[in-house]
């Protein structure tokens, strides 16, 4: 199907000189409005993410209940910043500043707004509006109503405003699961379906650690990466949770089924011990469903890692592309890089990543 050049957000002229200049004026105008009323707001939460302090206050009180379920809180570290959020809704505050012109391309938004030092994203599908200002540590939600939401957003609220509030030159959140050992760790990064997911649930369950199977925060500083967790959750399909001798709707895994037919549970629940506060990253691993006799590890490029990690960062955390490619390219031009090829045991998958993070961590 054909689209237009403004349905691709590729305004020319005069018309993209007025839309980057209303698109602005309402930035602004709605950000001021979030300042204003952030205090006021009726419900107010502060939630601890590596190097942020959010204050949040939210017009509707079921947005607050899904951060209180999603985030994983800790202790505030000596560098972290404060950060104001203020989650809207129209049906609460009619009176909030309300787009009035043409539905902006999205190239429009982010760009356009990008230019002026703001981050910003506008889902059309749900007239969404995500803007953050760094110089302030202001970000705004706005929302025709609190019920009309994306089926994601409750794996993970907010997510392009936390990404944004935790960005600086060597820390941001990326996409990626981890595995643990005594402190050191190693990324999971690949595909959809290639065993990511599955190898990081079976090193859990058999006394690995983690920070979290699909956002983790990063900090890469002088040849040091490390991972932190930020989510509580993480998530596998019925057939996954039963190939590791797990039966969804018990204990744990008792959650009804997410927008993509997957549970969602608390890992640290199932696994007493198993989330790590943080971990040293000494490799990544882009692992594969082999069906091998025993798992083994295959050098990698830092290509290949490259290739493997920046799509889904970069697509579902998108705003600030150019910062997160650039900290994408630091863990993979500093970590080691392999192949994991897997074999159908899970008890052996985890026992061999175990030898290979005791193996690295020694070095």
């Amino acid at each position: 199907m054909a689209h237009s050049q403004a349905d691709r957000g590729e305004l020319n002229g005069d018309a993209a000189t007025e839309m980057s200049r209303d698109l602005l004026a309402f930035a602004s105008e709605l950000l001021s409005f979030a300042e204003r009323e952030h205090g006021r707001l009726p419900h107010q939460r502060t939630f601890i993410l590596p190097g942020v302090s959010l204050g949040t206050g939210y017009s509707a009180p079921q947005f607050a209940e899904l951060c209180d379920r999603a985030y994983l809180s800790a202790s505030a570290p000596e560098d972290a910043h404060s950060v104001a959020l203020a989650v809207l809704d129209y049906e609460a505050l009619p009176h909030m500043p309300r787009w009035r012109g043409p539905a902006p391309g999205f190239h429009d938004v982010t760009s356009g707004l990008a230019a002026h030092g703001l981050r910003a994203a506008y889902d059309a599908g749900y007239a969404t509006w995500d803007i953050y200002d760094p110089a302030r540590g202001l970000g705004v939600r706005a929302m025709e109503a609190t019920a009309l939401r994306p089926p994601w957003e409750p794996s993970f609220p907010l997510r392009l405003l936390l990404h944004w509030a935790a960005r600086d030159p060597r820390r941001g959140m990326i996409h990626a699961g981890t595995l643990g050992h005594r402190g050191y760790g190693v990324f999971l990064v690949g595909a959809g379906g290639s065993g990511k997911s599955g190898t990081t649930l079976s090193g859990i369950l058999h006394g690995l650690t983690s920070v979290g199977d699909d956002y983790v925060a990063v900090s890469s500083r002088d040849a040091i990466v490390e991972a932190l967790p930020v989510l509580r959750r993480m998530k596998q399909d019925v057939a996954g949770l039963r190939r590791l001798g797990l039966e969804a709707g018990k204990g744990p895994l008792d959650g009804p089924p997410n927008w993509q037919g997957k549970i969602e549970f608390d890992f640290e629940a199932l696994a007493a011990g198993a989330r790590a506060e943080r971990l040293t990253m000494t490799a990544i691993l882009m692992p594969h469903i082999a069906r091998a006799p025993s798992s083994s590890f295959r050098p990698a490029t830092a290509k290949e890692a490259m290739i493997a990690m920046a799509p889904s960062s970069l697509f579902q955390l998108h705003g600030s592309w150019r910062e997160d490619f650039g900290l994408i390219a630091s863990v993979a031009r500093t970590l080691p890089a392999f192949h994991l090829d897997l074999s159908e045991d899970p008890g052996e998958i985890a026992a061999a990543i175990r030898s290979f993070l005791e193996s690295r961590s020694a070095r």
